[in-house]
């Protein structure tokens, strides 16, 4: 087979394209050029420290390799989209966006008119066929399962997409990449958010984005005024600390209003969740009309929870979770999952009320 490498210059993407030469197919690495040459202070994927990294690689393996820009898709799809949210209330996940404008679409189809038969990149997940019918599935290593940002995945293109990585622990990858020799071995962890060198979201807005302050009130679940902020967009809710409220019980935002610039703080309860409503759903599996049993999974690291989900008109779906969840957040993703199986997921668009009984 003819495959293309998403290679970013790390361990992970290193040994993809090892493991399938030495599997016997033609390998060609790509890695997409995210930020301009001003930017060289961004240390992982899209840099030109990365770049310079995945050519090191693509070398030490002997395969072909080239560099492809994508700056002004990235800069809108990514970027824009990531301080838009934060400006609307919400909490983004830029890395599930990166995943479906990038990396699953925009190098997928590139891949495709290279006359390659997949593409293939370092996430640790796993595709099977069974029945004749892909299928998407969590990573061995439970430490570094990314299946959660891969609900985006087109169905149509499961067969067209290899994770040759998702049986591995990432032990087991290093010393992998070790074996090969390759100069990406002892590469340390990437960054959570790559286009955040440094600081957090709060100073990118601010220094990059051009957010400027706007000062509104904190208040409690009642609507008394607690204290005041420089502005909503930097409280996302499940927040304890930083919220300049201090003294009596331990308070967190329990919501972020942005019609009114006020946060809102409450206990603990206060920043859970039970019921919430969602857009923007890609489904893996055919859901169906009639409602049915998941597990939800609603940010990176979160124990999946028993829900029960409930397909709406135009892409969107009401869900019920069996026990309330902690910072149920507007703007994370929520995957479905059956046992290890993603069946799909979506955006959380904002949290519903308990019914009363």
């Amino acid at each position: 087979m003819k495959i293309v490498v998403a290679m970013s210059g790390g361990v992970d993407s290193s040994v993809t394209a090892a493991l399938l030469k030495k599997e016997g197919h033609e390998v060609i690495g790509v890695t997409l050029r995210l930020f301009s040459e001003r930017k060289n202070a961004v240390k992982c994927c899209g840099g030109a420290d990365s770049a310079a990294k995945a050519r090191a690689s693509a070398q030490a393996l002997g395969i072909r390799h080239y560099f492809k820009s994508a700056q002004g898709l990235f800069s809108k799809t990514v970027i824009d989209n990531f301080t838009a949210s934060y400006l609307a209330g919400a909490t983004p996940n830029p890395c599930v966006e990166c995943n479906r404008h990038l990396k699953f679409s925009y190098l997928l189809d590139l891949a495709l008119s290279l006359g390659a038969d997949a593409l293939a990149t370092g996430h640790y997940a796993v595709i099977k066929k069974e029945a004749g019918e892909y299928g998407l599935y969590r990573g061995a290593d439970p430490l570094k399962d990314q299946s959660y940002f891969l609900y985006c995945l087109r169905r149509a293109d499961l067969g067209r997409v290899l994770f040759p990585l998702g049986g591995l622990t990432k032990k087991e990858v290093r010393k992998i990449a070790a074996e090969f020799s390759l100069p990406s071995a002892s590469e340390p962890e990437s960054n959570d958010i790559c286009f955040i060198t440094e600081g957090d979201y709060t100073h990118y807005l601010k220094k990059y984005a051009g957010v400027k302050p706007r000062p509104g009130y904190i208040v409690d679940l009642n609507g008394k005024r607690l204290g005041r902020h420089n502005g909503f967009f930097n409280f996302t809710v499940g927040q304890r600390r930083g919220t300049g409220v201090y003294g009596g019980e331990r308070l967190y935002v329990a919501e972020v209003r942005p019609e009114t610039n006020e946060v809102v703080l409450g206990p603990l309860a206060a920043a859970h969740g039970a019921a919430f409503t969602m857009s923007g759903l890609n489904w893996l599996t055919p859901p169906g009309r009639a409602e049915f049993s998941a597990a939800a999974q609603i940010r990176y690291r979160h124990k999946p929870a028993p829900c029960a989900v409930r397909p709406l008109p135009g892409g969107r779906a009401e869900v019920r979770l069996a026990a309330p969840q902690f910072a149920v957040a507007p703007g994370q993703a929520a995957v479905f999952y059956e046992g290890d199986r993603v069946l799909g997921g979506g955006t959380i668009e904002k949290k519903l009320e308990e019914e009363k009984p």
